[in-house]
């Protein structure tokens, strides 16, 4: 596949260019502005969270997120989130990223566009990667911690992100950014709004492109994308259409660091090892000699967005959203020594009737999916002393996957057929809820909310039935998710917030694909209960939250091959995610601010049953645990930001902050195995921010970060696999694998993240 990058420019020529632009647009603009509410309201956001929701949430603004977004993805953006733990595959937070929410993987946070589902359908993950420099068309984030409210697709069992797209901007703009900064990451992006047209259209184009080599080896990433959206206003309705791509082409860093290697790097920390050993990358190496250049991901993915909003006379509303996305791309891979039977060939075929039985060959593994729906609210709220509002909303969705893999170059094969199809299945996906949300406030000081949502989920795929053989099969599901909760006002300053509600997720495509339905895996129940004490002052404010997620068949890889001989996710009966969530925010005089957070929890397992693979004799061990750990869980996190205004004028306005992040151990399994844990860590960054107004356009911000001033080295990621084995030692030919004593094993990769690294972006707004 050719990736042709979208565009080069230089930045003196683009700012000449959109000033001009900028101009011609003011011209034909007319300053006829319908309610600024309404601006603010072009879609009703059913999955946001108000201001005064018992469920715990943070919200970024544009302008927050302005403030520090430079080139990295979303989950860095999101550090502030208490609970929060990000990480980057290639070390600097550009390429594959990701987060966990109070030790929640990132299938399990439901993420929506303008209230529609972002999340993979099949796997239920977010790929950030896929939409690069989303957050530069962001009017809001918000996350919500726990269940919050209800969602449309994926379950959210430990958070949700909204993230909202869809504010009209009133005045006419144009924005240049550039942005550099360590391991060759650059981003040029240019962004253009009419602003209202007639004060009732208006129109909006972003363009970006966003590379960087990777703190990791070859771990470069060459992402672009463009946004395109319009817009209509009247006085009863709007109508908005957004037309998102991003396109990624990224080497592969997913197998991490051998643990062999950061084992040399602890004990003797040699400074010669640091740039040979830390940032290794086995990707690609399967080759003999120098790695192979192409082992990549490359992946295309469009979003089409509709929302329509019809405003009645007797304060009711109705909004109907539909979506579009298409997905379509691969992940490419040298072969070393593969046999012809793993390819469905009883031989590579030479010439005439001579073969052999292995052969190195070059695979791609293909993606090609649609996903489409729509979704609607209907939302009534009257100007009364109790303050209603009345919420009906649902979605409907369809997933149609088609997964493939083709043989694009065989080394000892030439009459292999070209682009050779080695497997090909195809699966689909519905999914039907519908909610009703009652917010009101029986008296001044007391407001409540109910949530009550039916969800339906239907998969058919390719699969295993009892006698093992092949399939299409079928798979249905119905939730029903309660919600319930309540904010009381103690004074003008105090508040009390009580929250509970139950969810449901479903199993993925996966644990359907490589089961049986004798050995499929039920699906989970989360119990979420939430109270919370909020006090908001002039000059500060502070908030205590404690939680307790309780979980029935919660999903956890523990080992076990089911009776297809695949490593499954199983059922944990019972385990529990218990903490207290503290957040407060210090204004000290005009110039110096204070903000923090920290969380405590205990994240258990009652029962937890390992599997070891006993390499000698083909079966299985079971062990036993108690009241362990579950996996990826740090028992406490914590972080302080500091700012100071360093000068604030008409023309000029200069910020310094610095933020440290504290990240308790974590374990990579549920079995608290002291062998297998990521560290603690702590890291700091420092950021600049310069606004200089009225002299080239409206104004230009310049940022300079230094992140991870301290320069620690840590890893914020990783994987084990244990196992038995008596019959030889590995551990000198497999550079990922450790002795544990006893004749136990265990494999482990780990995922590095730089050590201090600066970037620098200057921004023009005309």
């Amino acid at each position: 596949m050719v990736h042709n990058r979208i565009f080069r420019f230089s930045f003196q020529r683009s700012c000449v260019f959109f000033a001009v632009l900028h101009l011609s647009i003011s011209i034909y603009s007319q300053q006829i502005l319908p309610d600024t509410i309404a601006l603010k309201t072009v879609v009703i956001q059913s999955t946001r969270a108000s201001d005064n929701h018992p469920a715990p949430h943070s919200n970024f603004s544009a302008e927050k997120i302005g403030q520090s977004y430079q080139a990295q993805d979303i989950p860095m953006l999101l550090s502030s989130v208490p609970s929060l733990v990000e990480n980057s595959d290639a070390g600097a937070g550009v390429g594959y990223t990701g987060l966990r929410i109070r030790g929640s993987d990132p299938t399990r946070v439901n993420v929506t566009i303008n209230g529609i589902p972002f999340n993979d359908a099949e796997s239920q993950g977010v790929f950030w990667v896929n939409m690069p420099d989303l957050a530069a068309s962001a009017a809001e984030i918000q996350v919500q911690r726990g269940v919050g409210t209800s969602s449309n697709g994926a379950g959210a069992f430990g958070a949700t992100v909204n993230i909202d797209l869809s504010k009209v901007d009133p005045d006419p703009f144009a924005i240049v950014s550039n942005t550099f900064g360590s391991f060759a990451t650059r981003k040029h992006s240019a962004y253009l709004g009419t602003g209202l047209i007639g004060g009732k259209m208006a129109f909006t184009g972003r363009i970006s492109t966003i590379q960087s080599d990777g703190y990791i080896d070859r771990a470069s990433s060459d992402l672009n994308s463009f946004h395109l959206t319009g817009a209509y206003i009247d006085d009863k309705q709007s109508f908005q259409v957004h037309i998102l791509s991003g396109h990624e082409r990224t080497y592969q860093a997913w197998y991490g660091l051998p643990a062999q290697y950061l084992d040399t790097l602890r004990t003797n920390n040699p400074a010669q090892y640091l740039d040979t050993l830390r940032t290794y990358n086995p990707a690609g190496t399967e080759r003999a000699g120098d790695p192979y250049p192409d082992e990549v991901d490359d992946y295309t993915q469009r979003h089409f967005l509709a929302h329509y909003k019809y405003k009645f006379k007797n304060a009711w509303s109705l909004q109907l959203n539909g979506h579009y996305t298409r997905g379509f791309g691969f992940y490419e891979q040298y072969k070393v020594a593969e046999s012809a039977d793993d390819y469905g060939l009883s031989g590579w075929s030479l010439s005439g009737d001579s073969s052999i039985e292995v052969s190195d060959l070059v695979r791609r593994r293909w993606l090609d999916n649609h996903f489409y729906g729509g979704t609607f609210a209907l939302q009534w709220e009257p100007k009364t002393a109790w303050k209603p509002v009345f919420l009906l909303g649902g979605a409907v969705s369809q997933y149609e996957g088609r997964h493939f893999g083709e043989l694009i170059w065989t080394q000892n094969a030439p009459a292999t057929p070209k682009d050779f199809v080695y497997y090909d299945n195809n699966a689909t996906k519905s999914d039907a809820n519908i909610f009703l949300k009652w917010e009101s406030r029986p008296t001044v000081r007391l407001a409540t909310f109910i949530d009550l949502q039916m969800r339906r989920v239907a998969y058919q795929f390719l699969g295993f039935n009892n006698d093992l053989d092949n399939v299409t099969q079928d798979a249905d599901l119905l939730f029903f998710n309660p919600k319930i909760g309540a904010t009381y006002s103690l004074s003008n300053k105090w508040m009390l917030a009580g929250f509970a509600g139950i969810a449901h997720r479903e199993p993925n495509r996966d644990d359907y694909t490589q089961s049986s339905p004798n050995s499929r895996p039920r699906a989970e129940r989360m119990l979420d209960l939430e109270v919370s004490l909020r006090k908001s002052a002039r000059y500060w404010s502070a908030s205590a939250n404690l939680f307790f997620m309780g979980y029935r068949d919660q999903l956890v890889l523990d080992g076990r091959l089911n009776d297809v001989g695949a490593y499954i996710r199983t059922n944990v009966p019972e385990s529990y995610r218990a903490g207290l969530e503290l957040e407060a925010s210090l204004q000290i005089g005009r110039f110096f601010a204070l903000n923090g957070n920290a969380a405590f929890s205990r994240n258990k397992v009652k029962n937890f049953i390992e599997y070891r693979d006993n390499w000698d004799e083909g079966t299985q061990e079971r062990i036993e645990y108690r009241n362990t750990n579950l996996a990826f869980s740090p028992d406490a996190t914590a972080r302080l930001e500091a700012s100071w205004a360093v000068l604030q004028q008409a023309r000029h306005d200069i910020s310094v902050s610095l933020s440290g992040k504290y990240v308790g151990k974590q374990f990579l399994d549920n079995t608290s195995n002291e062998n297998t844990i990521l560290p603690k860590y702590f890291f700091s960054d420092l950021r600049l921010n310069y606004d200089l107004k009225n002299v080239i356009g409206n104004r230009v911000s310049l940022i300079l970060s230094v992140n991870n001033l301290f320069n620690n080295q840590y890893v914020a990621n990783g994987w084990t696999y244990r196992y038995v084995s008596a019959g030889y030692n590995p551990v000198p030919d497999h550079p990922y694998t450790r002795a544990e004593g006893n004749n136990v094993y265990h494999q482990a990769g780990f995922f590095p993240q730089a050590g201090r690294y600066w970037m620098g972006t200057v921004q023009v707004k005309l």
